[in-house]
């Protein structure tokens, strides 16, 4: 079975979330030890971020990666759309019902429709902020 949420979608979160928490400015390495993440991973999921508007980037000896404050608001719905626009469904039926012939007498779909928005709105009420570490342990 495939991920309702896809590998990239969740470390982008954990990434997010990470640096929400930290609250200054990190180098990429220490997002990769901290969050047992490869570095190219890590550079191709911030490079998305950074076009949304979620982290900004510093080059140099003294850069590295921090947060945008819009980021505490912003839901998890929101870095998922970011990602690659939350395309995960629970069945094919919600995306092309208007070719189904069952749609008409299919109450499965109207169960299906129902999960898929519930899980939207949870996920749109889920703000980055309730999400923060209590403490971080560094692992260099």
């Amino acid at each position: 079975m495939n991920s309702f949420v896809h590998r990239e979608e969740d470390y982008a979160l954990r990434i997010i979330i990470y640096l929400a928490t930290v609250g200054k400015m990190v180098k990429t390495k220490e997002i990769c030890n901290s969050l047992y993440l490869s570095r190219p991973m890590v550079l191709k999921i911030i490079n998305k971020l950074k076009a949304c508007g979620f982290v900004t980037t510093k080059t140099g000896k003294e850069g590295g990666l921090t947060i945008a404050e819009c980021v505490y608001d912003a839901s998890l719905y929101d870095i998922l759309k970011c990602m690659g626009g939350f395309t995960s469904r629970m069945n094919q039926c919600l995306d092309h019902n208007e070719t189904c012939k069952l749609m008409p007498i299919c109450k499965v779909n109207i169960l299906f429709c129902g999960i898929q928005t519930e899980i939207e709105n949870q996920l749109k009420n889920a703000k980055i902020k309730e999400f923060l570490f209590f403490q971080i342990k560094k692992v260099y």
